[in-house]
């Protein structure tokens, strides 16, 4: 089965050098971007399999690229993970208007992280993290 690509959208690059560790851990192929245009235009050239966007509250550089990743016809069909630590001010439905697939809240737990992620690619199961 050939390698998946996860794209790590945060603004926090000590957070996505942690996640994008974790995610190589268990055979994904990880890019990292900083929200906005270097992130646009690293989705559109990578094309990944999966983002997985930090968002932030609306009208900030997360939020933004969300909805601008996902209104790109190329990406169209990419699914986007949403992790937030606004999940009780970001309603799910609002999530789902800018473009999220799904989310997770953050701080979140590596294994329902996984979990996640193999829903959204279910032919790439995620092998469970050493204890």
């Amino acid at each position: 089965m050939a390698q998946r690509t996860i794209m790590i959208i945060d603004d926090a690059s000590d957070h996505r050098d942690i996640v994008g560790r974790l995610l190589r851990g268990v055979g994904f192929r990880v890019i990292e971007a900083a929200p906005g245009d270097e992130a646009l235009c690293t989705a559109r050239s990578a094309q990944p399999d999966l983002i997985l966007s930090a968002l932030s509250l609306p009208g900030q550089p997360a939020w933004e690229t969300t909805r601008r990743l996902h209104a790109e016809p190329v990406l169209a069909a990419t699914p986007i993970l949403g992790t937030t630590i606004y999940d009780t001010l970001l309603p799910w439905a609002w999530m789902r208007r800018i473009g999220c697939t799904d989310f997770v809240d953050k701080p979140f737990d590596i294994d329902e992280l996984l979990r996640r992620i193999e829903r959204l690619l279910p032919d790439m199961p995620c092998a469970p993290l050493a204890a």
